[in-house]
Formats: structure tokens, C-alpha cells, sequence
């Protein structure tokens, strides 16, 4: 009997999204990703999430590679987490290519270290409702 083990789904986060004001899917990447998996809206505030996110995961990635940036949260309808400043250099989120890394930086997060970090937030992960602290 063969048992067919699947990875549980990833969410993948990449460097290059803090350049652009379209980053991140134009910002509903990672709602996008939780309906797609798990057929619900995702049960905390999005761009909360999307910030402890790339705080967590991506900017110690970024720093380990060499890179400097400074994030910036931004109200919008458009990518809310950003890069402002990356090496002292200010960013451009309307150029295609104001910083390039090479090689590519990105990371993959699944749900159960979504949970967990906003646990560690002080969001409720038990409850139906748990869009707010």
C-alpha cells in the first residue's frame, strides 16, 4: 500500500514584490493563495499578515544576502508592504527594475507558520472569527 503524502501548500514571497507599487499581486497574493488552498478568505487582516510576513521570513533573507531595506506600510489598494530604501538608496515603485537581486530572493511560508506567527502576535488562531486581536 503506497501512501501518497502531499507538502502542505506555500505560500512564495519574493524579493522583488517591495519594489513595486504591483507588488505582492498588486497586494491580494496572499489572499489569492488562502482561497485558492483552502477555500475560505484568510481570517486575519491581510496586510497585517502580509507585513509580520515579509518582517519574519523575507527581510532576514534580504540582510543574510546583503541587502539593507528599509519596509514602509503603506494604506492602499495596491501593495501595502514596500521597500522605501534599500542599501541607503531610495526606491522607485514605479521603475521596472530599480533594484535587481541576483540571485533571486524569495521564501516559502505555509499556513501552519502563518498561524503560528500570528499567534505570537496576539491574534486568536482557534476561533471562527479571527479577524481581530
Amino acid at each position: 500500500m503506497t501512501i501518497d503524502i502531499q507538502p502542505e501548500p506555500a505560500i512564495e514571497l519574493d524579493a522583488d514584490s517591495l519594489n513595486s507599487k504591483w507588488g505582492f499581486g498588486d497586494g491580494d497574493a496572499l489572499s489569492d493563495w488562502w482561497w485558492d488552498n483552502f477555500d475560505e478568505d484568510i481570517p486575519y487582516p491581510e496586510d497585517d499578515v502580509l507585513y509580520a510576513l515579509v518582517v519574519e521570513y523575507l527581510k532576514p533573507r534580504l540582510r543574510a544576502a546583503g541587502w539593507d531595506v528599509n519596509l514602509v506600510r503603506i494604506e492602499t489598494i495596491h501593495n501595502p508592504v514596500r521597500a522605501e530604501s534599500i542599501n541607503g538608496r531610495e526606491v522607485d515603485w514605479y521603475a521596472s527594475s530599480s533594484v535587481e537581486y541576483d540571485p533571486k530572493i524569495t521564501v516559502r511560508v505555509t499556513r501552519s507558520q502563518i498561524d503560528d506567527l500570528m499567534s505570537r502576535l496576539g491574534y486568536d488562531t482557534n476561533q471562527q472569527d479571527r479577524s481581530t486581536k
